[in-house]
């Protein structure tokens, strides 16, 4: 059955963490070079923190993100004795500007591009309630028919039902919608839950023994979607 919708995790999805400068953020703090490649590598070590953290009950999104922050800080080298103040100015650099505020370059035509395949496009996004601000503020907003954000609807990924409110959205039975997000156990467990297929966003390449799709960024998307006879 062709596809119908494409619906988008946010976090290092659409918006990738700044990696310059939380490995700005590091150095300056620790006094040793950490490079945003290592953090960037290190965003690995920190999704499988969250997806253990997601096994043993960790109830919140908020309280994965910490998870996700800490292993991210003892991948790229930072010692317990140092993760405090590394997270304090962390946490001060994220108040200055929004630390998920990076665009892949291609990522808005990448969204144009599905739209014109006649595809509805949405973002369905764990979030603080400023999910539609920030997508706005990257000047992707316009691409997307609607933003479901956890904090505004009562309901967090890997919940089936929020997935169900973007299907609502989009209008589209769930075996024609597919869901790209970066966290297996959150984004492709999830929408599958709801019916929906699912791909994983893998910029190193990592997660191919995975069972599922993987792009190594949203530009991708497209190709995928006409690879499965849907473009």
């Amino acid at each position: 059955m062709r596809l119908a919708a494409v619906l988008f995790d946010v976090g290092n999805t659409l918006l990738h963490l700044d990696y310059p400068r939380v490995a700005r953020t590091i150095t300056q703090t620790i006094g040793r070079e950490v490079g945003p490649d290592q953090v960037m590598a290190a965003g690995y070590e920190a999704r499988a923190a969250v997806e253990a953290a997601l096994a043993g009950g960790a109830a919140s999104d908020a309280e994965r993100h910490g998870v996700f922050m800490r292993a991210l800080f003892q991948a790229v080298g930072v010692s317990e004795a140092e993760a405090p103040e590394v997270n304090r100015q962390v946490r001060a650099a994220h108040q200055e500007r929004h630390l998920y505020c990076q665009v892949v370059p291609g990522t808005l035509a990448a969204l144009e591009r599905l739209r014109s395949m006649g595809l509805v496009v949405g973002a369905v996004s764990n979030a603080d309630g400023t999910v539609a601000s920030l997508l706005e503020g990257a000047g992707l907003r316009r691409s997307l028919a609607f933003v479901i954000d956890s904090a505004v609807v009562g309901i967090e990924k890997p919940d089936p039902r929020i997935f169900e409110i973007g299907l609502q959205q989009a209008g589209v039975p769930a075996d024609r919608a597919l869901y790209v997000g970066d966290i297996f156990t959150i984004d492709v467990v999830g929408a599958r839950s709801a019916g929906m297929d699912a791909a994983l966003v893998d910029p190193l390449g990592r997660y191919r023994n995975l069972d599922c799709p993987t792009v190594p960024d949203v530009t991708a998307v497209p190709e995928l979607v006409s690879a499965n006879g849907d473009g």
